[in-house]
């Protein structure tokens, strides 16, 4: 009954009056939106001109770049080397619960640890079920399992006075481990311990073997000790990298980081380097080669600049040459990458006198970088 009284109101209004109606209530509206608009710039306006505000803008600019040079990666003493995406992929956990328990400066070998327990292919990537009085792989969610491990590690590197290879093989072993080698090597870690506990361990459990004697050394070898040196070199050559030179594998002999060779011949000298780096040549010169493969050097760029003189980039993610392609001493000749037999991502340069050269018989190329 009302609808129908609003209704034959609205017909009983002449249809020019209608318009009107509707013109008023448009206007109406652009009026309330045209106000609106003059208010935000007039606030606009007062807050660029009011110190106050513009103050207190700046100090929380301020704030937010602080808190975010705080989630800044720690620099420690190593770097990792090696390391699997499963077991970098948690970094973020790895550096805050090192933060937290005090060990920022250990947060590498934190994960070279993990990648001894789990590779970062279980739930418990860090195996840290047992430290709390579990059955193995109890732990379910990799950042309890970090939690715990770090902690755990935290209190063994305490118990062990600071003593890092110490408090390695404990974590691996228990912290009765490093009570017996207070009581029989006045607290100095050795292989030697290792095995004599161990043996000692499975005999009393009735075990086959217990825990892993090259724990210690099986956990180092995921991480280098971080020898940054500056940009500028006196030598030969110019670097072959825009940022801080990290050497992460000397030229001569080795063991072989992916065949477990031992003895074996290392040619070149590594550097550390990201897949944004631009690898650079060390001398004017032209390309010889500019090689495309998955195995050996990977995708690699070797360099001639006299008659007996080559430099060699090796396990670059793609290439920027051509042979044939005349490069002078700084230009890029492809990004650093880890093609071919390579355990991550790094620069492996070569300095030989002639193509074809057995590794022996090359140089050393931190010598002609003047390093």
């Amino acid at each position: 009954m009302r609808k129908l009284k609003k209704s034959r109101l609205y017909k009983m209004i002449p249809i020019q009056y209608r318009l009107i109606i509707m013109l008023v209530i448009v206007f109406f509206f652009f009026i309330i939106g045209l106000v609106i608009l003059l208010f935000l710039l007039l606030m606009g306006s007062y807050l660029e001109d009011n110190p106050m505000i513009e103050n207190f803008l700046e100090g929380q600019m301020e704030e937010e770049q602080e808190q975010e040079e705080e989630r800044e990666p720690v620099s420690g003493a190593y770097i990792v080397s090696g390391v699997a995406p499963e077991v970098t992929r948690y970094e973020e956990y790895f550096r805050k619960y090192a933060k937290e328990n005090g060990i920022e400066e250990h947060t590498e070998i934190l994960m070279g640890m993990t990648m001894q327990e789990s590779g970062g292919r279980l739930a418990d990537v860090m195996q840290s079920s047992e430290s709390l009085g579990l059955p193995v792989n109890t732990l379910t969610d990799p950042e309890k399992s970090i939690e715990q491990g770090v902690k755990y590690f935290a209190q063994t590197l305490d118990e062990a006075g600071g003593d890092l290879e110490l408090a390695l093989q404990a974590y691996n072993m228990g912290n009765g481990f490093i009570d017996y080698v207070d009581e029989h090597n006045n607290g100095e870690y050795s292989k030697d311990m290792a095995i004599e506990f161990s043996n000692m361990m499975a005999s009393r459990m009735g075990w086959s073997r217990y825990g892993d004697v090259n724990y210690v050394d099986n956990v180092m070898r995921y991480v280098e000790e971080d020898e940054s040196m500056p940009v500028d070199s006196g030598g030969e050559w110019a670097l072959p990298l825009k940022t801080d030179i990290r050497i992460t594998s000397e030229f001569g002999v080795r063991t072989h980081p992916v065949t477990g060779e031992a003895e074996s011949f290392h040619g070149g000298t590594d550097f550390a380097c990201t897949p944004e780096d631009d690898i650079l040549s060390v001398k004017n010169g032209e390309v010889v080669e500019a090689i495309h493969s998955n195995v050996g050097y990977g995708n690699y760029v070797t360099v001639q600049h006299s008659e007996n003189e080559f430099s060699r980039y090796a396990h670059m993610t793609s290439l920027s040459v051509s042979v044939g392609d005349s490069v002078s001493q700084g230009d890029s000749l492809g990004k650093c990458g880890t093609t071919g037999t390579s355990t991550g991502n790094h620069l492996h340069l070569e300095h030989m006198t002639e193509l074809g050269q057995a590794h022996e018989d090359k140089n050393d190329p931190r010598k002609t970088l003047g390093l």
